[in-house]
């Protein structure tokens, strides 16, 4: 009976390890020059369009805390023009702000 519990237990705890490392693994599955199709075939559905204008492209992948559900890193992935990746960092990404001012006439 307790050999049972036991390999029940390891078998819980190995599935949940693996559903925890997803964010560390698609940063260390990806690379400079990786297309976009690549990226999210390593990503899957952890992966969320963060930004998309003419240019450049990001993504990002957040990575949670297995026991609270806190978030505790993100990690962003820069694509540029032509779909290649081309900058991985973690923080947070700005956009940048432009001011329109209209003049009535």
């Amino acid at each position: 009976m307790k050999k049972a519990l036991l390999i029940l237990t390891i078998a819980i705890l190995t599935s949940c390890a693996g559903a925890y490392k997803q964010a560390s693994y698609v940063s260390n599955q990806s690379y400079i020059g990786m297309t976009i199709q690549e990226f999210k075939s390593v990503a899957g559905k952890k992966a969320s369009l963060e930004a998309m204008e003419s240019g450049y492209t990001v993504y990002r992948i957040n990575d949670y805390d297995a026991w609270t559900g806190a978030r505790i890193d993100t990690k962003f992935y820069y694509f540029d023009s032509n779909g290649k990746l081309v900058k991985i960092d973690g923080g947070e990404f700005k956009q940048k702000r432009y001011q329109i001012e209209f003049i009535n006439n």
